[in-house]
């Protein structure tokens, strides 16, 4: 993000916090000014994403053949897409399929004076994301997304063909990472499997109780860490792993309840 920080806010980002929901993610706006998150641990979370990812997106943009690219699915009011800037994109696209907050996202561009050749926001379905125009890119960014969808392995598949060098997926994980077992057509036999999902309804955003993460009332799937592994495999990359989270992260992360997953092209 731009330094030194604004000393101003224009009146449309001020009516924005002013008369909106809470925000995702905690903008340090001037000096002395921040936007009011939603809750209490999505700092510790933000932090804790960005101090596992950094490190990686910053060796994949530094290592890129020609001007490094990166693009962020689910990109909300784009916090990710302003730090790739700072870790050494030249180019960012920010992809969310809320209208609402691709307009914060826009607020937040102009606000910290970033052009829009540097940050390009799209209110899109990832779903209908078309790679031949939209190309390729050296870090693709998957954040608090494929837990939010009915088709999450699908996303992924979109992500390896957007994905030229490392992507980094976020997700949250079931507390169940024994295998499961299940029927496969014969009568009394039964198979194991160590990657499962659990399947939650959310509702659509009118009543969420999240409104910041849910969209259109759908069933969503959410794995174990065997099936976000497997997953990430499935659609394409390779050289998977899980970031290890360390003392000081947030607990979830601590605790096996989320996890960052890296995979590779």
């Amino acid at each position: 993000m731009a330094e030194p920080l604004p000393t101003q806010i224009a009146p449309d980002l001020e009516a924005e916090i002013g008369g909106g929901p809470p925000w995702m993610y905690p903008w340090n706006l001037t000096s002395d000014r921040a936007t009011p998150v939603l809750g209490s641990e999505l700092p510790s979370i933000h932090r804790t994403r960005m101090e596992l990812i950094e490190p990686l997106a910053r060796e994949a943009l530094a290592g890129a053949a020609g001007a490094p690219a990166a693009v962020d699915l689910a990109c909300n009011e784009g916090w990710f897409a302003h730090h790739l800037l700072a870790w050494g994109a030249e180019r960012v696209v920010g992809i969310d399929i809320r209208a609402d907050t691709i307009r914060r996202a826009e607020l937040l561009r102009r606000h910290y004076a970033i052009g829009p050749d540097r940050l390009e926001l799209r209110a899109a379905d990832v779903y209908e994301l078309d790679e031949a125009q939209l190309g390729s890119f050296d870090v693709t960014l998957v954040l608090g997304l494929i837990y939010h969808l009915e088709n999450p392995i699908g996303a992924l598949r979109i992500a390896r063909r957007l994905t030229r060098g490392t992507c980094v997926v976020e997700s949250q994980l079931t507390a169940h990472d024994e295998p499961i077992r299940h029927g496969w057509g014969v009568s009394d036999h039964f198979l194991e499997a160590p990657g499962h999902w659990a399947a939650r309804f959310e509702p659509s955003e009118e009543q969420a109780e999240n409104p910041l993460a849910s969209h259109g009332g759908v069933l969503s799937l959410i794995p174990n860490r065997a099936a976000l592994v497997e997953a990430m495999s499935v659609a394409g990359f390779r050289d998977v792993e899980v970031l290890a989270a360390r003392p000081g992260h947030n607990a979830q992360y601590v605790d096996g309840h989320r996890a960052i997953v890296v995979g590779r092209v």
